[in-house]
């Protein structure tokens, strides 16, 4: 029936106006020669990954056809999928169809990585993730951005965040993470426990670990480039749903053939409905804080909540215009805030205490993609991004005291970027580039106590750091077997008066049609970090402040990157090994948070081995992967530890993941296990009485470790119509973590309080426990 409309449809177009034909012989030609043909011939441009033109072929024979039953053509041939997203450009991709020929049936295990919606690509280091069509993942039953990078071997999260992503040895500030070319600050919402980025707007997510193109800078670690759809859609779609933290909506509507509106919402529903799951998500993050204990002097004191609000929202907006085949402007813009307010009161002390804290991550950017010929494209981006943290915290006691604390991070970052991508031939191209960027940071923190106001101060600092990059690739490939990408970035930061120059080369070689070896080398420096802030440490949140470099005190972040590898897809196996060696440079203990106050400030510098292993097996709707992550983190700085060398503050030695996942007709269950060292940390031996009172003795830095983490998580979806005509669809979803509730600790701490039991000190030893069994459900609606 679908065979016999196509037909139909087909024949009145081409009665309602002629077409251009062309007559097709393709004898087992290769696809990539017919889709080039295809292109020349019909002046279109097919978009699609290249794992899915390799070792394919089609034969083809067709007399004065017309593009539409070319493509059909090979849509039945190939299980492939033809979009059109404007007059002369279309999407490929590959059906999620059953088939029965093993040629085929291994293109698409090579076209996932470790679900479907993931792929290694093929022309460089990258991973590439769509959330639209990613499958169920462990503990997930909706594609959080940056929770599913975490299953990648190398990207690690010690505190069981979404948003505080280790990659390689690096620390979350040293990730470049973009929106839309938006630099972002702040990623995440409720202290990090969920993405601030919604993933039902969100089209394709780039990762790199390691081999980055020489167009992405300012930072030391990991890319994650994150870009929201820009297709015009044919008709309005839209969407809306909530789980046991927020609901969300968002719209997409076309303006004409032209132009089109994409508009997402999000807002927690947490301070309307105390579910289970904000329960165990509270009990978390704010363990051991302030809000949590309350200043309780005794167990038995009774403390009364005066104000207790707490929500996060995000949304974003874009306009996409395409006024022709040639020109394509996108207008993005993003806002996410969390607030909280909370305040306590003991009665019999008639102690009050207050804190609010806001936290907004908003930002515009402006692109234009312009197409000059079939060898020359250029893209020209403008972007805004505002970070603001603003903090104030307060605390009374009748007749004694009435202190103020306030803290204010803010970032204004204004950039424009120009990249060009010409095509010398069929096997060579270039790419050039000139990135401007004004960074401007402030950070203020003042204290007040009328009583005793020789313990005020107010300091601040403002600083502005301009950076001038240009850079260039030259990339060389041959018949999809040699690929070499070499790249030069020279950075100017005006806060140093320096240029700093940073190589980057990437290579691999096809062996065989199964196996293929890759090498990366890079060289990459940051201006922009953050720092530990000890003074709200009372609080126990968001102690962390961005700030510029001055080459002296917070020096530049300097990092070395070698890496080797190689990628084995045979039979439905995957098999992709990395060995990596990173060195970092301009490390200081007060970016690290180093628990021995007498090292606060000491620079440094970490020397990282590690290894990434990837198996995975897909048997019919059945997919299993194993992740392995081996990493050797070493830390050196003069006056910490005697100046020898001793493990990183998240030196997480073994990292075991083995994922699951099946689907059965609408059903799809998904079952993860994860299992990794303890992190280290600097244990005390006991308190020591000195002229400046008492202070923690401990022993050799981070000597010692916590117990090993491990956890089981499930998630389940189910898929269903509301109508016959597909239009409105649901989806059931609900999630387990932690289900044998075991009692991970992820970190250990220790500080002086007086005994309860006399007027003596005593030495207390603070665990902060990882998430119990926290169950969660979702519901959506898409047409």
């Amino acid at each position: 029936m679908k065979y016999n409309l196509a037909v139909i449809l087909f024949f009145l177009t081409v009665c309602i106006s002629a077409q251009q034909t062309k007559s097709v012989d393709y004898m087992d030609t290769p696809l990539s020669e017919a889709f080039a043909d295809l292109e020349r011939s019909f002046n279109i441009k097919l978009s699609f990954n290249s794992e899915l033109v390799n070792n394919r072929f089609i034969t083809l024979q067709l007399e004065n056809a017309v593009l539409e039953d070319i493509l059909y053509h090979i849509e039945t041939k190939l299980f492939l999928k033809f979009k059109k997203e404007s007059r002369r450009y279309y999407t490929v991709r590959i059906l999620k169809k059953q088939l029965t020929d093993t040629q085929e049936l291994d293109e698409i295990f090579i076209e996932e990585y470790i679900t479907s919606g993931v792929k290694n690509n093929k022309d460089d280091t990258s991973i590439s993730m769509s959330p639209e069509n990613l499958g169920i993942l462990p503990g997930l039953t909706e594609p959080d951005v940056l929770q599913s990078i975490q299953l990648i071997p190398g990207v690690q999260s010690p505190n069981e965040t979404a948003s505080d992503l280790f990659i390689r040895g690096g620390t979350p500030d040293q990730n470049l993470i973009l929106w839309d070319g938006i630099k972002m600050y702040h990623t995440g919402h409720f202290f990090g426990t969920i993405s601030a980025f919604n993933p039902y707007i969100t089209d394709q997510i780039t990762l790199y670990k390691s081999g980055t193109k020489a167009k992405y800078g300012d930072r030391i670690s990991g890319v994650i480039d994150i870009k929201s759809e820009n297709a015009i859609p044919g008709t309005t779609e839209g969407g809306f749903g909530f789980n046991m933290t927020h609901a969300d909506a968002f719209l997409k509507t076309p303006l004409g053939k032209k132009a089109a509106i994409l508009f997402s919402a999000r807002r927690s529903i947490t301070d309307a409905f105390n579910t289970e799951t904000f329960r165990n998500l509270s009990k978390r993050v704010f363990q051991e804080t302030k809000i949590s204990n309350g200043n309780k002097i005794f167990e038995d004191d009774e403390v009364v909540t005066t104000n207790d609000l707490f929500y996060f929202t995000d949304f974003t907006l874009k306009a996409i215009v395409e006024p022709n085949a040639n020109n394509k402007i996108e207008l993005s813009s993003l806002y996410t805030k969390n607030k909280l307010d909370y305040g306590f009161l003991i009665e019999a002390f008639e102690e009050a205490s207050d804190d609010q804290l806001d936290i907004v991550n908003q930002g515009l950017s402006f692109n234009w993609s312009h197409e000059h010929n079939d060898a020359l494209t250029h893209d020209f981006n403008v972007y805004y991004s505002n970070f603001d943290l603003e903090y104030v915290g307060s605390n009374s006691i009748s007749g004694e005291l009435n202190d103020q604390l306030e803290k204010l991070n803010t970032i204004n970052d204004f950039g424009l970027a120009l990249n060009m991508d010409w095509d010398l031939s069929s096997k060579t191209s270039l790419g050039l580039g000139y990135q401007f960027s004004s960074n401007e940071v402030k950070y203020g923190l003042s204290f007040t106590e009328p009583e005793s106001p020789e313990e005020n101060f107010n300091e601040s600092s403002s600083n502005i750091n301009n950076t001038h990059a240009i850079y260039a690739d030259y990339l060389y490939k041959i018949d999809n077997k040699w690929y070499l990408n070499t790249g030069l970035r020279a950075n100017y930061f005006s806060i140093l008066d320096k240029l700093f120059l940073e190589p980057r080369v990437q290579f691999s070689v096809n062996v065989t049609p199964d196996l293929k070896f890759k090498v990366s080398g890079e060289r990459l420096h940051q201006a922009v970090s953050e720092v530990v802030e000890f003074n709200t440490q009372e609080f126990g949140l968001e102690n962390q402040v961005w700030v510029l470099s001055d080459g002296d005190d917070i020096p530049i972040l300097r990092s070395t990157q070698l890496t080797s590898g190689m990628v084995f897809n045979k039979n439905g196996w995957n098999l992709d090994f990395e060995l990596y060696y990173k060195k970092i440079k301009g490390l200081t203990s007060i970016t690290l948070g180093f628990d021995r106050m007498n090292d606060f400030f000491s620079v440094g510098k970490s020397d990282v081995f590690g290894m990434d292993v990837l198996i995975k097996k897909k048997i019919q709707n059945y997919r299993t992967w194993l992740g392995y992550t081996l990493i050797n983190n070493d830390f050196l700085f003069n006056t910490i530890n005697n100046g020898q060398e001793f493990p990183g503050n998240t030196d997480i030695t073994h990292n075991f993941v083995w994922s699951h996942t099946y689907e059965w007709r609408h059903f799809n269950i998904s079952l993860g296990w994860s299992i990794r060292t303890g992190i280290p940390y600097t244990k005390a031996s006991g308190i020591e009485n000195t002229p400046n009172g008492n202070v923690i003795v401990f022993e050799d830095t981070n000597a010692a470790r916590l117990p090993n983490y491990h956890r089981l998580d499930l998630s389940t979806t189910y898929s269903f119509n509301f109508s016959k005509q597909d239009s409105w669809k649901g989806k059931l979803g609900f999630s387990l973590l932690n289900i044998y509730n075991r009692e991970n600790i992820l970190s250990r701490t220790y500080e002086i309080r007086q005994s309860t039991q006399n007027s003596e000190d005593e030495l207390r030893e603070i665990n902060k426990s990882s998430l119990g069994l926290t169950p969660n459900l979702v519901f959506r609606v898409e047409f």
